[in-house]
């Protein structure tokens, strides 16, 4: 259970790092490149699934240190004034049904964080996955991002794409991170 709470803590940390992360892609790429790896697990994640990306963004998918896969959600160079940007993680669910899992993650934040405030949550209007997301704000050095964590799962595992924006923009953005999250096909 407490190396269950480690990978969970550092799975938490890395969302939050690589959610307000500024990096600019050397290329495209295309979605069904990356190679499935075990996840500890008798089953394996998808890293194969698709979501589609508005005109002008760009996908780049990374290993970090450690293993841990993170498709970061790039946008074009004219949308750096607000930067909504976003990655796709995932992470196996433990058993854990949809509620209990995001209710965990939600609870590990405002436990563990600084300067996250929890704003709502709801369901994923998809006939497809019963996911859920939710919304929060968080001040990381000084720099304050307003964020969405939606949570899919599918065979045991957790995808977990956060996107954020400049505070006070989200509204701006809202409907293309809700069509980033419901255009995810495993």
């Amino acid at each position: 259970m407490q190396m269950t709470n480690r990978f969970f803590s550092f799975f938490i940390f890395f969302i939050l790092l690589l959610s307000s992360c500024k990096s600019q892609p050397t290329s495209k790429q295309n979605l069904d490149t990356t190679q499935s790896t075990q996840a500890g697990t008798s089953q394996e994640p998808n890293f194969n699934y698709t979501i589609d990306l508005p005109d002008n963004w760009t996908i780049r998918d990374t290993i970090m240190q450690g293993g841990l896969r993170v498709r970061f959600l790039l946008p074009p160079e004219s949308l750096k004034t607000d930067y909504p940007a976003g990655n796709v993680l995932i992470t196996i669910m433990n058993g854990q049904n949809i509620n209990d899992f995001t209710t965990n993650n939600v609870n590990y934040l405002k436990t563990n964080m600084s300067g996250i405030i929890i704003l709502e949550r709801g369901n994923i209007d998809s006939t497809m996955y019963n996911g859920q997301w939710y919304t929060y704000t968080k001040d990381q050095n000084g720099v304050v991002r307003d964020m969405i964590n939606y949570i899919i799962p599918l065979n045991g595992f957790a995808y977990m794409i956060t996107c954020g924006t400049k505070k006070g923009s989200m509204n701006k953005y809202r409907e293309t991170f809700d069509k980033i999250a419901k255009s995810f096909k495993g």
